[in-house]
């Protein structure tokens, strides 16, 4: 499952909506090594720093097919792969974590964040089954019949068992399974006594401790824009420190999306009432919580929720900070940084572009 490859931790890692600015280790300065894994697992690249007495491979490849196991829904055999398509299974702890995590935030999003969003995922061509529609164009009668089988309502767990109201449901844990192995990597660290580490998984984080210099964790959050290639530019809106122990994640619609025939784009981030690519004034949500599994899931909730209501989400949430770019027409660089209250605390001194 994934082509892995270690070493000592002497260099910068570029994560998919992020960019992590790694400081080179100083001889002397640590009294453990500091390690560095990179390798690739569920589709995109990982970046591991830790520090220990010895290598722990072992245990990092275990979490990363634990997750694997259940959650690819490509593979036949993993426990998603059964549930969608209705096979005997059974529920296990790291599935139903997965599962209640999700639940929480469509609960709390009012169904705009939504597991069973498979269904219209596939159909605008970013799921794990091929479109109908491979130009951008589903009819508004096709999303009508896929609205029967969408909704976190119609699906429960009980006792180890995933029930259906529609055999035709289909769970897509993208949104929140990298997050969710970040912080099992991140466990299985602190459980081989590891207590400073960053473990990036396609761009999701769950950090502790201090790097090797002794400072918190720098993490570079993209600019949301395109270059004449159509990809999502390197440079820097701003530098986040990260300290304690938690989780970070970012959301962006300018690296993953698709171009009709005419020229017209249209993003991977489905939303699940309406069953379209969202149309919302979010361009890059960054979120830092507890754990990563929940910050994944409020930043793909918070890109469709838009910045207002995104805003409110996240500072009633306990512990979770957001940092929103949104669209400015009126700003030359096309966007603003809009923030929670205690995200301050987290920015890097003389970070510009119109705080709030």
């Amino acid at each position: 499952m994934n082509d892995k490859k270690r070493f000592r931790f002497t260099s910068v890692g570029i994560a998919l909506s992020l960019l992590l600015i790694a400081l080179s280790c100083t001889k002397g300065k640590s009294k453990v090594d500091f390690y560095f894994n990179q390798g690739e697992a569920f589709h995109t690249f990982y970046d591991i720093k830790y520090s220990s007495d010895r290598p722990l491979d072992e245990p990092i490849d275990k979490a990363l097919h634990e997750l694997n196991n259940v959650a690819n829904p490509f593979e036949e055999g993993t426990l998603l792969y059964k549930i969608n398509h209705n096979q005997p299974h059974q529920i296990d702890s790291i599935f139903r974590a997965l599962f209640e995590s999700a639940l929480k935030v469509s609960e709390a999003t009012g169904g705009r964040y939504d597991i069973t969003v498979g269904p219209f995922v596939n159909a605008w061509g970013f799921g794990f089954e091929p479109s109908a529609w491979p130009e951008g164009n589903v009819p508004e009668e096709a999303l009508d019949s896929i609205r029967q089988f969408v909704g976190y309502t119609k699906v429960r767990i009980q006792g180890d068992t995933l029930y259906k109201a529609d055999p035709r449901i289909r769970l897509d844990m993208a949104s929140i399974a990298k997050g969710y192995a970040s912080d099992l990597v991140a466990k299985a660290l602190s459980d081989n006594a590891s207590e400073n580490y960053l473990v990036e998984i396609g761009g999701e984080i769950a950090f502790a401790g201090l790097n090797p210099e002794r400072a918190p964790w720098r993490v570079g959050v993209s600019k949301p824009i395109f270059d004449t290639l159509g990809l999502a530019s390197d440079e820097l809106a701003c530098v986040l420190h990260l300290t304690g122990k938690g989780g970070m994640a970012t959301s962006g619609n300018y690296h993953n999306y698709k171009v009709r025939p005419d020229g017209s784009r249209y993003a991977h981030t489905i939303d699940p009432l309406s069953g379209r690519p969202i149309e919302s004034d979010v361009l890059s949500a960054t979120i830092i919580a507890p754990n990563c599994a929940i910050a994944d899931a409020l930043a793909t909730a918070s890109m469709t929720l838009g910045s207002e209501r995104a805003l409110q989400l996240c500072e009633a949430w306990n512990e979770v900070e957001c940092l929103l770019l949104v669209t400015d027409s009126t700003s030359q660089e096309g966007y603003r940084m809009i923030q929670s209250s205690g995200m301050k605390r987290f920015l890097e001194e003389n970070t510009t572009n119109g705080k709030e």
